[in-house]
């Protein structure tokens, strides 16, 4: 057996030069940091690392955790419907206000747009709709309780960490990022901006980062609803006498044909100014704010069902599915379409 013998570099070809370090960015490096951060930690922890500035695995914070284990996430807060954009967190199929979601370890707080969700199973939960996906550099979900970590998560915490100033390494980075977003049902194209800045000291001991946020997005949703639920009709009733076969037969309650629309407007900002000092606890300070403006429009036509049903029996033609009153129509009317987006 022989051990391969190192060659003399031809003549004119510079000497292999040694790294002193070797740096690996991308996937594979979000990954190794992900993991290096859960072998190391004393608790049950899910870690989830962007690969660079604003990017996550998935645009939103909400949809990127889900990919996680045990974390579920939901597209509407309460019973305003769904939308295209995730909102809520929770873990072990659990109810939303029993996950705590805190910013680099701080708690945070979050007012939701439409009445019903200030209440419910949502009331101390935060909306993720408040937190872009370009502030994130990494996502810890604790599921299980820690002596650092505050009260008040009984199912687990999520910690948002953002960018700190003296983890880049140049001394200046400045990053701007141009987007947009289209909504079929809307017809809109809306942008999507965000820019960042970043100084730090040639040793490492100060730095500064700014980073600043503004997203605009127009919805719109087209649906039917049954608010008022289903009664059974009687044989009492007008409608059961007129017609016998209608007798236990269910109808709507009350009917809804929705016109939902919505413009949001989400601007803020986060800033960071931490000092390193040797054999002293690190200081600084950050500050991080985000409003979101959901100016919306709902039109309701609505059709109470349960008088009409009682009061007088349908026209000729009425169908009668899997023993539910779906619509009255003519033998010659075609079949009923609807349609729902979301």
């Amino acid at each position: 057996m022989h051990a391969q013998q190192a060659t003399a570099p031809a003549a004119g070809q510079p000497d292999a030069t040694e790294l002193d370090t070797v740096v690996v960015t991308g996937i594979r490096g979000s990954v190794q940091r992900s993991l290096d951060t859960k072998r190391e930690a004393n608790a049950r922890l899910e870690v989830v690392t962007a690969e660079d500035v604003g990017r996550l695995p998935a645009h939103n914070v909400a949809d990127t955790l889900q990919r996680l284990p045990g974390v579920n996430i939901s597209s509407s807060s309460a019973d305003e419907g769904g939308f295209d954009e995730a909102d809520r967190v929770s873990l072990r199929g659990t109810s939303p206000s029993l996950t705590q979601t805190v910013i680099n370890g701080h708690t945070v707080g979050s007012a939701d747009w439409f009445v019903l969700s200030q209440g419910n199973n949502v009331g101390r939960s935060v909306s993720y709709t408040l937190l872009p996906s370009e502030l994130v550099s990494s996502v810890e979900v604790n599921k299980s309780s820690q002596a650092k970590l505050q009260d008040g998560g009984t199912t687990g915490t999520v910690n948002i960490i953002t960018r700190k100033p003296l983890d880049f390494p140049d001394t200046i980075t400045a990053e701007a990022s141009i987007g947009a977003v289209y909504a079929e049902q809307a017809d809109s194209i809306d942008p999507q901006l965000s820019g960042l800045f970043n100084y730090k000291t040639e040793d490492g001991s100060f730095g500064v980062m700014v980073q600043a946020f503004s997203q605009k997005r127009e919805l719109r949703r087209d649906a039917q609803e049954v608010p008022g639920g289903f009664f059974k009709i009687g044989a009492t009733d007008p409608a059961g006498i007129a017609r016998p076969d209608l007798v236990g037969v269910w109808a709507p309650g009350l009917l809804g044909s929705t016109l939902f629309e919505q413009t949001r407007e989400r601007k803020g900002g986060l800033g960071r100014s931490p000092v390193q000092a040797q054999r002293r606890p690190d200081l600084g300070v950050s500050g991080f704010s985000s409003d979101m403006d959901a100016n919306n429009y709902n039109r309701n036509f609505m059709l109470w069902g349960s008088n009409f049903a009682r009061g007088k029996a349908p026209n000729p033609g009425y169908v009668v599915k899997d023993g539910v009153l779906t619509r009255p129509r003519t033998p010659a009317s075609p079949a009923p379409r609807t349609r729902s987006t979301t």
